[in-house]
């Protein structure tokens, strides 16, 4: 299932000489960036903000940089795997991952083989993807490396596993020995509770912002697991709970760049090219362009994003969309700007109120716009 169309399929960046390349790399990499910020403003044909919201959710636990890849097309595919297992199971989720042509490149995947196997995408999957750090050995990771061996990149971009260069051999990993290789391995680590847990607190810290209470942590991750890891139960214990209603209620989460730009762009109702050009250059000063991800870690959350360059660069960067002429010229604006805007009443505007530009001004440059 794909989530959205290609703007430039017919150019193969890879066939181009470097400097062209490199250009053709970067100008598929913004045409993407422009069709998921608009995703997750409107939607497109295929899935709802809503939705693009959720994907966006799981981007931050298998964060790939357009800059490791080839091409940025690749990154449409990741979109749509995920986007394919929201109603499934993380189990299924990992394992599609795990054969996911940009994660794999992006941790140098294709590089494994049995001759000289490479580590770094076996100890991420250990360490960020499933189990959490502290839950493995250095065996295991030298194990689940064998297992990951063999994949190599066709010609036309797809994942496929090479016998000659994968290494058929019983590996033992957290104490059973078989035969895995990658879709066995990444089943066998769904199955531990050390990954209900680790996984349970990385979707937490990203809704709830506080750490979870060890209680609450406990229970989810057992009912979880009692729930086969059913990605929708989780989400929506984890919105139920006691403390992920006081945050909402309270204000006590810093909402993700890209969600307070979405939601900005989503009630000024411009689609105009400006709004786009805007908001991701604004993106970048804070901190959060799409696909571009500091480390294999993920974004930042919550308290992690209070950093006087990025605070300056939100309200920079809301205030220059309001004042482009033709951004406001192509604004869509709603008959008033209703209180269920935010999650508190803001400090330096009585809402409801008008659908002004001074108002927009005023909501944008209020510290309770930023938050979740």
């Amino acid at each position: 299932m794909k989530a959205m169309p290609s703007e430039s399929v017919a150019i193969s960046c890879s066939a181009l000489p470097l400097q062209k390349r490199v250009v053709c790399q970067r100008q598929r990499a913004e045409a993407l960036q422009r069709q998921w910020l608009a995703a997750l403003a409107w939607g497109n044909g295929t899935i709802s903000a809503a939705e693009a919201a959720r994907i966006q959710l799981w981007l931050g636990v298998f964060p790939v940089s357009w800059q490791q890849l080839p091409d940025a097309a690749l990154l449409e595919q990741q979109i749509a795997t995920i986007h394919q297992h929201q109603a499934g199971s993380y189990a299924a989720l990992l394992t599609a991952m795990v054969l996911d042509p940009a994660l794999q490149l992006s941790l140098n995947g294709p590089a494994n083989h049995r001759g000289n196997p490479n580590e770094n995408l076996a100890r991420e999957l250990l360490e960020l993807f499933s189990l959490g750090e502290g839950h493995y050995s250095e065996r295991d990771v030298r194990e689940a490396a064998r297992a990951l061996t063999g994949f190599r990149l066709t010609a036309d971009r797809q994942l496929v596993l090479d016998p000659r260069r994968h290494d058929p051999g019983s590996k033992t990993i957290l104490g059973r020995t078989a035969a895995f290789d990658g879709a066995s391995l990444a089943v066998w680590l769904a199955q531990q509770p050390a990954t209900a847990r680790h996984i349970t607190t990385r979707l937490w810290l990203q809704r709830v912002g506080t750490p979870p209470p060890p209680q609450r942590l406990k229970a989810l991750a057992s009912g979880w697991r009692q729930q086969q890891l059913s990605i929708p139960w989780l989400l929506e214990a984890i919105e139920a709970s006691p403390e992920a209603i006081s945050s909402r209620q309270q204000g006590l989460r810093l909402a993700d760049p890209l969600e307070v730009v979405a939601r900005s762009l989503r009630l000024l109702g411009s689609r105009h090219p400006d709004a786009q050009a805007i908001s991701l250059r604004g993106l970048r000063a804070m901190g959060q362009a799409p696909f571009e991800p500091p480390s294999v870690k993920g974004w930042p959350h919550n308290a992690q994003w209070l950093n006087l360059r990025w605070l300056q660069a939100r309200r920079r960067s809301l205030q220059a969309l309001l004042a482009d002429e033709e951004v406001w010229a192509s604004a869509e604006l709603p008959a008033k700007l209703p209180a269920s805007l935010t999650p508190i009443p803001p400090l330096g505007l009585s809402l409801p109120a008008a659908s002004s530009r001074a108002n927009l001004s005023a909501l944008f440059a209020d510290p309770v716009w930023q938050l979740a």
